[in-house]
């Protein structure tokens, strides 16, 4: 059935640098998975490692990867996806982004087998969807360029990355708010930048400027310290980095610790998983975002297939071509007026 299969690493170069609370980056590595079957489709997955999130290094996953995903692991028609979750999540176990990687591969050829597009058989909500614009920490002018070079392209809403100054990122966030149109969503994510004091501060300074929600704005541990900023604040806060795994999305959701939860394949293992902790959130009225690493465009599409299939709530999904120049992909998810479809397959 599988007559080949391929684990290589590759670098990635941001179009320019990008910088968020903990880091500043030029370039990313990411493990690019290629399986093809005897009668020549081609199944692609992307593992994206961040081992502040999931304490995952490329070269551990790249090592597990080519170690046991091998012919013998598809012993398993490909209609038997469920089977194939299962087999990944115990075979990968600990290693989340690995998990995704081999799991939308395995997806995708299922859909090729099948002939049903991925997006329907996440369930078919919509052809295209809004998607946001990440802008990293910069200086107040560089920010504001960039603000309107990106509401120019058609973007609706702005995610603002914060998290280094409280008093500073006050300042920018309400120069963002003034230029950005009413009718459109200012978003702010803090990547755990924030002690509690100063994210308190924060959040009651710009209660007044119409912010759609923040992200993550305390450390990931400070579960209790979310759960009070959340029971307080004025703006929704909801959790990134405190959620990495299924059982981290339900305990959290379900004591009720933060507004909602930014999901990402590459923390919670996969799209199976993603489709359980969307169901988990929407049962109990919480917010569901879609977001991403520094990933390939192979699994932008793979997530832009899960935003098409569902009714998310906020897709962020702006990495792949979006963020590197020689992503080495072509196809696949498509951003045009700030609007997110998914004409055609992935190809490499």
């Amino acid at each position: 059935m599988i007559k080949e299969t391929d684990v290589f690493r590759q670098a990635l170069h941001f179009h320019s640098p990008f910088e968020i609370a903990y880091e500043r980056v030029e370039s990313a590595e990411v493990v690019i998975v290629r399986i093809v079957t005897g009668a020549g489709l081609v199944g692609l997955g992307n593992a994206a490692p961040d081992t502040e999130v999931t304490g995952e290094t490329v070269e551990a996953v790249l090592k597990i990867l080519q170690q046991k995903l091998n012919a013998e692991f598809f012993s398993e028609p490909f209609d038997s996806w469920y089977r194939y979750h299962l087999k990944i999540q115990q075979t990968f176990a600990g290693f989340p982004s690995a998990q995704a990687a081999v799991e939308e591969a395995v997806l995708n050829l299922w859909s090729q087998v099948t002939k049903v597009p991925l997006s329907v058989f996440f369930g078919g909500y919509r052809r295209e969807c809004p998607v946001m614009i990440t802008i990293g920490i910069k200086d107040e002018k560089s920010m504001e360029e960039e603000i309107l070079k990106r509401l120019s392209e058609g973007f609706k809403t702005i995610k603002l990355k914060c998290g280094l100054d409280a008093d500073g990122d006050i300042v920018r966030i309400r120069k963002a708010r003034a230029v950005i149109p009413e009718d459109c969503h200012l978003i702010l994510d803090a990547n755990q930048g924030y002690s509690f004091s100063d994210a308190e501060k924060l959040l009651d300074a710009i209660r007044d400027l119409n912010i759609d929600l923040i992200e993550q704005p305390i450390d990931a541990g400070d579960l209790e310290g979310l759960k009070r900023l959340h029971r307080k604040s004025p703006v929704p806060v909801i959790a990134d980095e405190a959620v990495v795994s299924v059982d981290d999305a339900y305990h959290l959701l379900e004591n009720d610790f933060a507004a909602g939860v930014n999901v990402k394949l590459m923390k919670c293992g996969g799209p199976v998983n993603f489709l359980q902790i969307f169901n988990l959130a929407k049962r109990l009225n919480k917010i569901i975002m879609i977001g991403c690493m520094y990933e390939s465009h192979i699994s932008m599409t793979t997530g832009g297939l899960l935003a098409l299939g569902l009714p998310i709530d906020y897709v962020d999904l702006d990495s792949g071509h979006l963020d590197f120049y020689d992503d080495p992909v072509k196809g696949g998810a498509e951003i045009i007026n700030g609007s997110l479809s998914v004409p055609g397959p992935v190809l490499l």
